[in-house]
């Protein structure tokens, strides 16, 4: 299937501005933070780390507002389609994936926002990967809650885990090293279990109402 891969020129969308309260600064601050004691977690433990946060965000550093949602928490269509061609499908393409376990919350579960042509229907990761994929988010998933369901994630066909959790942890007021080793105890299982790598990937930004 495809989809339909078209971008603003980014001069000529409005940003919004960073505020406070759940969608505010702050609360980015708090994601940078976690991203950072995330991408030492990984270096730590020879895994890949995707930097899944800049890639939404202006030169500026303010999160680009056509990637998002009315929430200004969950991904538009554009913004699905900047994840993948960014970041998922040139370490899919690099790596020989074929077929991949997508480990998240809402962000991770919510792809039915993008459409595809010439159906129009809701699209699945398969559509925007191209390959096979288990959707393996949950609506307002911690990291705490991935780790109660790790033996349901092991699926004899996956070769690779993306893995994407904390915002939900941040929103509930859990620590960072906290969320930080609850990672380091979901990569070990699965990779223990499967013998497949896992990649971790950058919490998404949140952006100003």
């Amino acid at each position: 299937m495809k989809l339909t891969h078209l971008f603003l020129p980014l001069g000529t969308v409005f940003l919004l501005n960073c505020g406070t309260g759940p969608t505010g600064e702050t609360s980015n601050i708090e994601i940078r933070a976690l991203n950072m004691a995330l991408a030492n977690k990984a270096q730590q433990l020879h895994l890949t780390y995707l930097d899944t946060y800049s890639i939404l965000v202006a030169s500026d550093g303010k999160p680009l507002i056509f990637f998002y949602m009315p929430d200004g928490e969950h991904l538009s269509e554009l913004g699905y389609l900047r994840w993948v061609d960014a970041r998922l499908a040139p370490y899919i393409k690099a790596n020989g994936v074929t077929c991949a376990g997508m480990v998240g919350d809402s962000i991770t579960r919510r792809t039915y926002v993008v459409l595809v042509q010439n159906g129009p229907r809701e699209a699945t990761w398969e559509d925007l990967l191209g390959i096979k994929t288990y959707n393996m988010g949950v609506d307002g998933e911690t990291s705490g809650d991935v780790i109660q369901r790790l033996d349901s994630l092991v699926q004899p066909d996956i070769d690779c885990y993306f893995l994407m959790i904390g915002n939900n942890d941040l929103h509930a007021g859990i620590p960072i090293s906290q969320i930080v080793a609850n990672v380091e105890t979901i990569v070990q299982y699965l990779t223990a279990k499967s013998g497949k790598p896992v990649v971790i990937q950058a919490v998404m930004p949140l952006r100003s109402l």
